[in-house]
């Protein structure tokens, strides 16, 4: 009796966690919310290192890289919208902005300020339209 217990126990447990594991395969990546989570975190540590009076092309190039090598993955990671010609214009806006922060390096904090003006806006008038 004791074995027959055991077994159902064991056999529930089992189906439990075969449940589980088939609902987290079928949840998928989630790339579109990467990608916002990396530009989203570069842009706060851009503007924490400008309140902190840390203006330094070493201290703000790093994340105006990764904002324009993440900003080329917009399109790909939202495949819904890849053929929306409006929201391909706020991606190459937000390419532009990071374009022209790493072009024209932030000489000073309201020089980086107006850089992360420029790229805020560009992430504004998306989120306006496309974000629920």
């Amino acid at each position: 009796m004791r074995l027959f217990i055991l077994f159902l126990v064991g056999l529930f447990v089992g189906a439990a966690g075969a449940v589980m594991a088939v609902n987290a395969l079928n949840r998928g990546p989630h790339y579109d919310k990467a990608v916002m989570t990396v530009l989203g975190q570069q842009m706060k540590a851009m503007d924490r290192s400008i309140k902190q009076n840390r203006c330094a092309s070493a201290d703000l190039s790093p994340r105006l890289q990764t904002l324009r090598f993440v900003a080329n993955d917009l399109e790909p990671a939202f495949p819904d919208l890849q053929e929306d010609a409006q929201f391909g214009r706020y991606a190459g806006e937000l390419r532009a902005a990071a374009d022209i922060g790493l072009q024209a390096a932030p000489a000073n904090c309201a020089a980086a300020g107006a850089v992360l003006a420029r790229l805020d806006k560009s992430c504004d008038a998306c989120h306006r339209e496309y974000k629920n």
